[in-house]
């Protein structure tokens, strides 16, 4: 029997932002849904972080979330069971007040877990394990620790991945406390990656620039011969547009066709610009064509070899992380960027 896995779809991303909520609607228009029904998919696990805000769900996003997700799923009659996540919680001590258990009782077809248990489904028997806290941090381990199943499917924080390419997780839980199992299936870290026993899927879409490039979609999982399949969204919101004017025509620029950016983000990185009139018909045909955002990034090499700059480039992340480690005042330079890590990722989610 096979089932699909998602995670941390982050309904309402980036403050409730409309342009992300139509991104995210062409993935399960275009590429989620169309794929469960064309091989007959009929059960989906979601490991958490349902929604975005732990304190409150927007209006708006709470509509564009039905729509383009948990009605198609229950039109379709897929069997849905969904984890809380760390976004979906009240409070950071407890699972008992969550966001997915309160706003989705209207779906006969959604089953909401807030406590760790093991689940039968699909002739197997295995964990499901919400996000681990204060409230629930004895009974989890205790439950792993007894349990005879060979499978978890988690939202967990994990000692030692990736939490984005190149950045990995300093504190959480050792990875030893799952050796037991065959495989871990997990949720909270966006970017795929594992170490043979437990997998982080990753998230389905792109949320911020240090996401650009990086592969996105979910997974098909075969119960009985525990095959994990990935099926990536083909869907970017983030792209880097090299400017170089060197060679460039009127007729070259014009020919550009900037349509299938429409609401993305875009940097534009300048390597020559030899002709103003050229960049801003870049930036007319752009606007025009209803890209999301716009950055510009100008070329450095004008500077002096021995010139400090920033590399706008770069994601924000990278560059924190590179201002940090090349502090000489600083002692426990590895904590620093985890609390800048975790100051920016809830930044976020601010108004």
């Amino acid at each position: 029997m096979k089932t699909a896995i998602l995670t941390d779809t982050h309904f309402g991303a980036r403050n409730d932002n409309i342009a992300f909520s139509s991104y995210f609607t062409k993935f399960y228009k275009n590429i989620f849904f169309p794929y469960l029904k064309e091989h007959n998919i009929k059960k989906l696990i979601h490991m958490g972080d349902v929604f975005d805000r732990r304190k409150f769900v927007n209006y708006k996003s709470l509509y564009d979330a039905k729509q383009m997700f948990f009605d198609p799923m229950a039109k379709d009659d897929i069997e849905c069971h969904m984890l809380a996540g760390n976004h979906d919680t009240f409070y950071k001590t407890t699972n008992e007040i969550n966001s997915p258990a309160l706003l989705l009782k209207e779906y006969s077809n959604i089953t909401t877990y807030s406590n760790p248990c093991e689940l039968t489904y699909c002739d197997s028997t295995f964990i499901m394990m919400p996000w681990i806290c204060k409230g629930n941090h004895d009974s989890a381990v205790n439950l792993i620790n007894g349990t005879k199943c060979d499978l978890m499917f988690g939202h967990l924080e994990v000692n030692g991945f990736e939490m984005i390419r190149g950045q990995f997780c300093q504190e959480g839980l050792d990875r030893k406390l799952f050796e037991k199992f065959d495989m871990v299936f997990s949720g909270h870290f966006h970017h795929k990656s594992d170490n043979g026993t437990i997998y982080y899927t990753g998230n389905p879409y792109q949320t911020n620039w240090m996401d650009y490039a990086d592969p996105r979609g979910f997974h098909i999982f075969d119960f009985e011969t525990r095959e994990l399949t990935f099926v990536e969204n083909p869907h970017e919101m983030f792209h880097k547009y090299f400017y170089n004017d060197l060679e460039w025509t009127a007729e070259t620029v014009q020919g550009v066709d900037f349509d299938k950016w429409k609401n993305c983000y875009i940097k534009i990185i300048v390597e020559n610009k030899t002709n103003p009139y050229l960049f801003d018909v870049i930036l007319d045909k752009m606007y025009k064509s209803g890209v999301g955002d716009i950055t510009v990034v100008e070329s450095f090499a004008e500077l002096d070899s021995d010139e400090t700059f920033v590399d706008e480039a770069q994601d924000t992340m990278t560059i924190l992380s590179s201002y940090i480690d090349q502090m000489e005042t600083i002692a426990d330079k590895k904590r620093l960027d985890i609390l800048m890590r975790n100051l920016y990722n809830e930044s976020l989610t601010l108004e």
